[in-house]
């Protein structure tokens, strides 16, 4: 009767820790659309600021480009990221820069 209990037990929490897991895992509703549109935002004004000799299929060559930019429109912005968003701002905007057709 108590490996029951147990595993009964166990179940409930494990369900527990999975709904708390989707809950911390999903955006606040609009949350993405807000960092959709200031990614879209960012990328045009980074491609209106691009350099024509840079080859923007070339992510490596890009990343520093656009790392420089996208300091200085956020800071223009007075827009606070922490480390973890801007990357992942960054790496958004990289790779839709470099699957665009320019």
């Amino acid at each position: 009767m108590t490996d029951r209990t147990t595993s009964d037990n166990d179940k409930k929490l494990e369900s527990e820790l999975s709904e708390i897991r989707v809950r911390r895992d999903s955006p606040a509703v609009g949350t993405r659309d807000a960092f959709l549109e200031l990614k879209n935002q960012l990328c045009r004004h980074i491609l209106a600021m691009r350099d024509p000799a840079l080859d923007f299929s070339d992510r490596a060559q890009i990343r520093p480009f656009v790392h420089d930019r996208l300091d200085a429109l956020l800071d223009e912005r007075r827009i606070v990221l922490n480390r973890g968003e801007k990357r992942q701002l960054l790496e958004a905007i990289v790779a839709e820069l470099s699957q665009s057709r320019i």
